[in-house]
């Protein structure tokens, strides 16, 4: 995700980093080009069996526009709600791990006890670390295996759902502290009641990465928009000339940008730089859960890199 500093209207305009320039602009140029070529041969040789007016195009264009607004709602929604997601996952990490260090709870101190509240928080952690790989595709273990013991970490890289493994872990631990009565009754739903709520955040952003706009749907807008770019030059040069390219390019520029900025947040869990920072967000709740233990082994956190955290 780009973080930047609030800069002058002018220098906005020239701002290519996290623009969808950098990919739009091949087709741009095509259909500028086109736009040359066609005007160009009309005007030359005075040809006008081809001219069209720019009622079609009017008309067309009020449904594109609406096409393509309700399209990068559509993905606009799937990016906030992966940052209301993620947003509950700090929150449900730190809850559980504040009630890690109070209702796991004995008459007598014990040893044992501090090392399974100490495991169980880094196992939160762990989880975490494994969900943002998860919704990356990539692999977690060099991640998660400072938390783990050797035998956890190996149950959860035998797994084929690494995240669910873990929270099955934490499971067993809620389940280990209640019977040894480090956790009472009353207490016991609680924590539990918050290792569903991981659960639920491990389904949604699942839900949300597995779930693209429907691609008929896609492949619709893209069409549209790359035809009536095109065509667009056949409607235009009868009205303002020699003018034309330079109106399609603007034209094109927007429809091109629109269509690639939906394309490009329809994923909000990647590693592009509108995406969302989940290696930035991972390593502030891994922090925030080692402070609340008093583990000195503590991370930095991240710092924006040219302005983009990842």
């Amino acid at each position: 995700m780009i973080v930047k500093e609030k800069v002058s209207w002018v220098r906005l305009l020239f701002h290519l980093r996290g623009s969808s320039i950098m990919e739009t602009w091949p087709r741009i140029l095509t259909v500028t080009v086109a736009a040359i070529i066609i005007t160009f041969v009309e005007l030359y040789y005075n040809i006008q069996a081809y001219t069209l007016t720019t009622t079609p195009f009017l008309l067309i264009g009020v449904a594109l526009g609406v096409f393509l607004g309700f399209r990068n709602n559509a993905s606009y929604d799937k990016f906030w709600e992966g940052r209301k997601l993620w947003g509950a996952l700090v929150n449900t990490s730190r809850s559980l791990t504040r009630q890690a260090c109070f209702m796991l709870d004995s008459a007598q101190s014990s040893g044992e006890l501090q090392r399974l509240r100490e495991a169980f928080v880094k196992r939160v952690i762990a989880f975490v670390h494994a969900l943002r790989c998860h919704l990356r595709n990539e692999d977690p273990v060099e991640e998660i295996k400072k938390f783990l013991s050797p035998k956890d970490l190996n149950e959860v890289v035998q797994s084929t759902h690494r995240p669910l493994t873990i929270l099955q872990q934490l499971g067993r631990d809620l389940a280990f502290a209640r019977n040894q009565h480090w956790l009472n009754q009353f207490s016991y739903p609680f924590m539990e009641a918050q290792l569903n709520e991981l659960c639920n955040i491990l389904g949604a952003c699942e839900r949300i990465k597995n779930t693209p706009i429907p691609f008929s749907y896609s492949v619709l807008i893209h069409r549209i928009v790359a035809t009536y770019c095109l065509l667009l030059p056949f409607g235009l040069v009868e009205s303002i000339g020699i003018l034309t390219p330079f109106v399609v390019l603007m034209i094109s520029y927007a429809f091109f940008e629109l269509d690639a900025i939906g394309d490009e947040i329809e994923n909000p869990f990647g590693l592009q730089p509108n995406d969302l920072p989940l290696t930035t967000i991972s390593r502030n709740i891994e922090i925030n859960l080692l402070e609340l233990i008093n583990d000195p082994d503590r991370p930095e956190a991240l710092k924006p890199k040219n302005d983009i955290l990842v």
